[in-house]
């Protein structure tokens, strides 16, 4: 609570019903009882003697409260005429620094008037201190110049006697143009020329220095006779040329670090940081270079018979010369004066080559334009270009100093856009053209006789030449560095004819299916006939074999291909750019947005290749045609031959006589005598084919026969595996499930299939029957005796009423399990055995 809060409550009058109820309360707290009224006397003593301390409590407390008023009421009299003569001081100060305002500033903002074109004492005094600066720089400025002068007068004369003095005052004038660059304000004009005219000193000092260090390095190189072919172990008298010579190297690689120094470079010795960032030519190499060029030029730029535009071979072979006579000195020598003087990350043998390699990008730079209107030397020009790289890269280990890889001379073309566009369309080109040469060739669909081993798949010739053209044009940017120029070839070209061919197989297969002449006009076959036969028999196989193996050959190839290195690591940088552009699904390999792509030169960074699965290889997307028309094939193959199987048997499946007791002649009392029993007879050697199989049989083996040496063994065997099964299901649906069977009958069927099928299957397959389970099994059921005694040699033990009894006996339920483990049945379950039981004649006559 505030004091004035206090004041006030203190003299505010007191409530009378507050009062009376404080009275109330105390009365009632001192006086509960009667026998309180006793302590009256002493309570109303201690009332008496508090009101006398109150009372003179308020009289102290009043006199304060007066003394302390008035005290109060002086002080603020007293700040009231402190505060006005404050008042009074600042308005005599506010005209005082009106007036020296006034006399300081010409503007009029005071309103005091004066003389036109007069200055005020400030504009003097900032007018005086302008002159004073430019005095003083231009003292430094011509303190700087005098400085750099001398610098570079100190360097000129040491250069002769020691190059390795002359760098510190170098060194002192490039520090000192580095230093005025970064600490002065370039807007300022003077500065600015100061830095322009320190550079050019700088600049100029250095080419007189390396003028003249070069004029003694060149010295030491013509008293050795460069460029002639130094040849290693030395002669006697070549010893002293030799130090000459790379005492001279030593000066004149001195001027390489400032260089560096000047170009805020890092030092070679010293580098740690970007490693992937080429190193600064070395000045010494350069100068023995120069020699070389000048004949390089000499032959290949001038109007001499060497300088063809058709033979860059000559070229490239004229460098590889020069590479191969002077790498044994620049790679013991050479390389031995850069170790000593601590540039050990230069190889120097790669310098060499680098500083060869400007004539080569030089030459190729300036012909391309032509090469554009002549594709084929534009072709070879870059088939030699790559062919070089791939020397210096394999047989040179040739890599720029500080680079991790080299993207080669061929980066003229690739660097390029129109250049680019232009060498791929003529591969594309040049591979349609081949392209279409082999598909349409008269033995394009001949197999290829000498082509491989007997286990393995013949191709035709026209899938041989096929895969010898895809490698033509893998070898031809194999070697490029650059992904997206591998990828380019790969989809632009590659897959283009992959693609291509196989549709051209699946059209051929087409027009084999819908048998139409005029569509097989439109795919040329080699071997075509002039009606329909072309699809029957000998003759349909063999152009079905001849597709399937062109098919299967360039699958296998091509999916064997994606397992290499070269293609592996293409598919892996495929993800690697689709992981980092987009988390879509996997899309099959190469990608639709790259086939479709502008053909303009390929940025390092465009990530256009929308793929991110890591599996699988990259081609499995050229590879799913061929899947699919090899499926395809194989399908036809099988139906065509259960077709004409089928065909050939309509004769053999319309017999009726397999329900009576004597087939062809053949008695069956003298089968099934009724009172001795020949054990030495046996149905199986007795009974003939039915001559109704004979063609049908001999059109089955004409074709497996064609099959079987015309398809490696593994596939014949896929391929008989089908079409038993689909033979099979022709003789059960067609023939057991239709008709009615004697015991006699049974044999005969059983025959047919064992002396017919199963004969002819062992030309091939150890066991035919296990591709003929169904069938064998219902032979076994088809030839159960009906009585026991007519058991003969046949080993069987059960007639079949006792199978039929087993098998509608249902209080043992494990007896028919053992029924027909005993009868060796394998396949067909209690269902089907009954059915097939219920096919003999006996059972009904029972």
């Amino acid at each position: 609570m505030s004091s004035s809060t206090e004041v006030e409550t203190f003299l505010k009058k007191p409530d009378d019903s507050t009062t009376g109820g404080h009275v109330v309360e105390f009365l009632n707290s001192r006086f509960r009882e009667l026998e309180d009224l006793e302590k009256l006397d002493s309570i109303l003593s201690n009332i008496k003697k508090r009101e006398g301390e109150l009372e003179e409590k308020r009289v102290k407390t009043q006199e304060k409260t007066t003394e302390t008023l008035q005290s109060s009421l002086k002080a603020f009299k007293s700040t009231v005429a402190l505060l006005e003569g404050f008042q009074a001081t600042r308005m005599d100060l506010e005209e005082d620094l009106t007036d020296h305002c006034s006399e300081l500033t010409s503007s009029n903002s005071f309103g005091i008037y004066r003389k036109p074109n007069s200055k005020t004492f400030l504009q003097d005094l900032i007018l005086l201190n302008d002159n004073i600066t430019d005095l003083k720089a231009a003292k430094q400025y011509l303190g700087t110049v005098m400085v750099a002068e001398e610098l570079s007068n100190q360097a000129t004369q040491l250069i002769e006697k020691s190059p390795q003095k002359a760098l510190v005052p170098y060194m002192q004038l490039a520090e000192l143009s580095q230093n005025i660059r970064k600490n002065n304000n370039y807007s300022d004009g003077v500065v600015g020329n100061l830095d322009e005219y320190l550079m050019r000193t700088v600049e100029s000092l250095l080419l007189e220095m390396r003028s003249r260090l070069t004029k003694k390095f060149q010295q030491t190189l013509d008293a050795l006779q460069w460029p002639n072919p130094i040849e290693l172990p030395y002669t006697p008298n070549m010893h002293d040329k030799i130090a000459a010579f790379r005492k001279a190297f030593i000066e004149l690689l001195l001027l390489q670090r400032p260089v560096e120094n000047l170009d805020n470079r890092t030092l070679p010795r010293d580098s740690t940081k970007g490693k992937n960032q080429e190193l600064p030519r070395l000045i010494p190499i350069e100068v023995m270079v120069e020699p070389l060029i000048l004949r390089f030029r000499y032959h290949f730029d001038s109007k001499r018979r060497t300088n063809r535009i058709d033979k860059p071979e000559w070229f490239f072979t004229f460098v590889l010369n020069m590479i191969r006579d002077h790498s044994l000195f620049f790679a013991e020598e050479v390389q031995s004066i850069l170790h000593e003087a601590k540039f050990t990350l230069y190889n120097a043998k790669n310098d060499f080559i680098r500083a060869l390699l400007t004539a080569i990008t030089h030459k190729l730079s300036h012909i391309a334009p032509s090469l554009l209107n002549t594709p084929h030397i534009f072709s070879h020009t870059v088939f030699e270009t790559l062919q070089f790289d791939q020397t210096l890269r394999e047989v040179h280990f040739y890599v720029p100093p500080g680079l991790e890889e080299w993207k080669g001379c061929v980066e003229v073309f690739t660097g390029r856009k129109e250049l680019f566009k232009a060498w791929l369309q003529v591969e594309r080109d040049f591979a349609e053209a081949r392209y279409n040469d082999i598909v349409h060739a008269e033995d394009a669909w001949d197999i290829d006789e000498d082509a491989s081993s007997e286990d393995e798949l013949r191709p035709t010739k026209s899938a041989e030449k096929l895969i010898d053209l895809l490698e033509l044009i893998t070898s031809r940017y194999k070697p490029l560095p650059m992904f997206n120029i591998r990828i380019r070839f790969l989809v632009d070209i590659q897959t283009e004819l992959l693609d291509a061919y196989a549709k051209r197989i699946e059209s051929a297969v087409n027009a084999f299916e819908s048998i139409g002449h005029s569509i097989m006009k439109a795919v040329p076959v080699a071997g075509a006939v002039s009606d329909n036969k072309w699809t029957e028999g000998v003759e349909g196989l063999k152009r079905l074999c001849r597709w399937l193996s062109a098919a299967r050959y360039v699958c296998a190839v091509i999916k064997e291909w994606g397992e290499d290195p070269f293609f592996l690591d293409l598919w892996h940088d495929v993800n690697i750019r689709a992981a980092m552009n987009t988390d879509v699904a996997s899309l099959p390999s190469p990608i639709p947005s790259v086939r479709s792509s502008e053909g303009g030169a390929p940025d390092e960074d465009d990530e256009a290749y929308d793929t991110s699965n890591n599996d699988g290889t990259i081609f499995d997307g050229s590879a799913e045609p061929y899947d699919r028309l090899i499926e395809r094939i194989e399908r036809i193959i099988v139906r065509n031959v259960s077709r004409e199987f089928t065909n050939e048997a309509k004769a053999y499946n319309r017999k009726t006589t397999w329900s009576r007791k004597d087939i062809h002649t053949f008695d069956a009392s003298v089968a099934f005598p009724t009172s001795h029993l020949d054990p030495s007879f046996d149905p199986k050697k007795a009974l003939e084919i039915s001559p109704e199989l004979y063609t049908p049989l001999a059109q089955l083996t004409h074709s497996l026969t064609f099959l079987a040496d015309n398809l490696p063994n593994r596939l014949f065997l896929q391929l008989y595996k089908e079409l038993s099964k689909e033979i099979e299901d022709y003789l059960w649906h067609r023939l057991l499930m239709r008709n009615q069977f004697s015991e006699i009958g049974g044999w005969q069927f059983t025959t047919d299939v064992e002396k017919g099928l199963f004969t002819i299957g062992r030309r091939w397959v150890r066991k035919p029957e296990t591709y003929f389970r169904r069938t064998h099994d219902a032979c076994i059921l088809l030839t159960l005796p009906t009585e026991k005694e007519h058991r003969h040699n046949t080993g069987k033990h059960r007639t079949i009423f006792d199978v039929l009894q087993i098998l509608t006996n249902n209080d043992e339920p494990n007896a028919i399990p053992r029924l027909l483990e005993e009868l060796q049945i394998y396949v067909l379950n209690a269902e089907e055995v009954r059915e097939v039981i219920e096919r003999r004649v006996e059972v009904w006559r029972h």
